[in-house]
């Protein structure tokens, strides 16, 4: 008579006993390692073959690849990503007006604290945007999302404002420190597009269709 498929749990003691009394499992080290290069053997189109492979080691290579997946998952959509783009945001809960953040900036500059008024004139320069119309601003929105949205109202300033949100970044996430010749140029951008046309958005609308009279 062959043995039961699935063993009672005597029978499952006995053998997870003799599994792991295997020398493998003696250095954790050595067993981790040898289940990561499998994994990764398997995630760069390998299949990793079953022969000479236990019942724990092919149970570790799922669940080291499922943690995995669960990871990238995470960091991709999860609290992580979001609180990540918080951090980028311009404004966070700050809503003051333009001409508010604007006096902070002027009083920093005055203060000698570039960096800060480098950063507090370019949010300066956003909230004008956004007041006249020019850009739409909304909840989370960082610095390149901003010029964007206005160097499409202000084509003649495309390049600045690429220029200004790629400094404010700068400072802002990347520990940089800004000189006065730096807070000079954002100021002068913040005067330049505060008073500035900008252009029409030119909506085509769809053709009318033609109704056709049977005679």
């Amino acid at each position: 008579m062959s043995p039961p498929l699935t063993p009672d749990a005597d029978e499952a003691r006995r053998q997870l006993a003799e599994e792991l009394s295997k020398p493998i499992y003696a250095d954790p080290g050595s067993w981790l390692l040898d289940v990561w290069n499998r994994v990764l053997d398997w995630l760069s189109g390998g299949t990793p073959s079953s022969a000479g492979l236990s019942t724990g080691q092919l149970g570790g290579i799922v669940l080291v690849a499922v943690i995995l997946a669960a990871i990238i998952v995470w960091s991709t959509l999860g609290p992580l990503q979001r609180r990540r783009r918080a951090e980028k945001a311009l404004f966070a809960d700050d809503e003051r007006s333009a001409s508010e953040v604007r006096a902070d900036a002027v009083a920093l500059a005055a203060a000698g604290d570039w960096t800060s008024a480098a950063l507090a004139i370019f949010r300066a320069m956003i909230r004008t945007l956004s007041e006249r119309g020019t850009i739409e601003e909304f909840g989370g929105m960082t610095a390149h999302e901003a010029t964007d949205q206005a160097a499409v109202r202000l084509p003649d300033f495309v390049d600045r404002l690429d220029v200004a949100a790629q400094l404010f970044d700068s400072l802002a996430y990347g520990r940089g420190t800004a000189s006065a010749e730096q807070y000079q140029l954002l100021a002068a951008l913040d005067t330049e597009v505060g008073t500035a046309t900008p252009t029409q958005v030119t909506v085509v609308a769809a053709p009318a269709s033609v109704a056709v009279e049977a005679v």
